[in-house]
C-alpha cells in the first residue's frame, strides 16, 4: 500500500515513513511538476501513475478522487494515524529495519561501521548506541538509530489506538 499524503501532512508523512509506509509528501513533488503550490488535479495524475492512495484534509481534493482517497477528519497526528488504521488496518509497530528515511523516503541501509557516521551524530548519540541505519539517497544520507523517541511514539499510539 503506498500513500500520496497532502501539502497539510508533512508530519504524518514523516511518521508512515517512520512505520515503513512508502509515502509521497505532496512538497515534495513540487520540483517534479515545477509547480509550487502542486494543484490538486497533478497529485490526482501522480497517485494514478504510481498507484498511490491519497491522504487528505482538503474535501475538494478528497471529493475528486473519492475511489482512491482517505478524508481525514479533526486535528492531530496520533487522531490521524488512528483513523488510518481504523480505515486500512495498518500495523504501526515500528521495526528499523523496514523503515523508510522520513525526510526523502528512501530506504534504509545499516551502517556496518559505527565509526563511518561518527561525525554525522551527536557525541552522546555516538556514545549511547552501537546500530545505525542511514538513507540510501546520495544526496540525503540522514542517519537513524532506535531511541527513545520511538518508544515514546510507539506508546503514544497505543494509547490513541484503545479508544474506538
Amino acid at each position: 500500500m503506498k500513500f500520496l499524503a497532502d501539502s497539510m501532512l508533512g508530519k504524518l508523512a514523516r511518521f508512515l515513513r517512520i512505520f515503513g509506509f512508502d509515502t509521497i509528501y505532496a512538497n515534495d513533488l513540487i520540483d517534479y511538476f515545477k509547480m509550487d503550490p502542486v494543484p490538486d488535479e497533478k497529485l490526482i495524475e501522480y497517485a494514478n501513475k504510481d498507484d498511490r492512495i491519497i491522504i487528505t484534509k482538503d474535501y475538494p481534493l478528497y471529493k475528486n478522487y473519492k475511489e482512491k482517497s482517505v478524508y481525514l477528519r479533526g486535528k492531530g497526528i496520533y487522531n490521524y494515524l488512528h483513523q488510518l488504521n481504523k480505515t486500512f488496518g495498518l500495523n504501526f509497530k515500528f521495526n528499523i529495519t523496514q523503515a523508510r528515511c522520513s525526510i526523502c523516503n528512501s530506504y534504509l541501509n545499516k551502517v556496518p561501521s559505527k565509526n563511518s557516521i561518527k561525525d554525522l551524530v551527536l557525541k552522546d548519540t555516538y556514545n549511547n548506541y552501537n546500530e545505525f541505519y542511514q538513507c540510501s539517497n546520495l544526496q540525503c544520507k540522514k542517519v537513524y538509530w532506535q531511541g527513545s523517541h520511538i518508544e515514546d511514539i510507539e506508546d503514544r499510539l497505543d494509547k490513541a489506538l484503545e479508544f474506538d
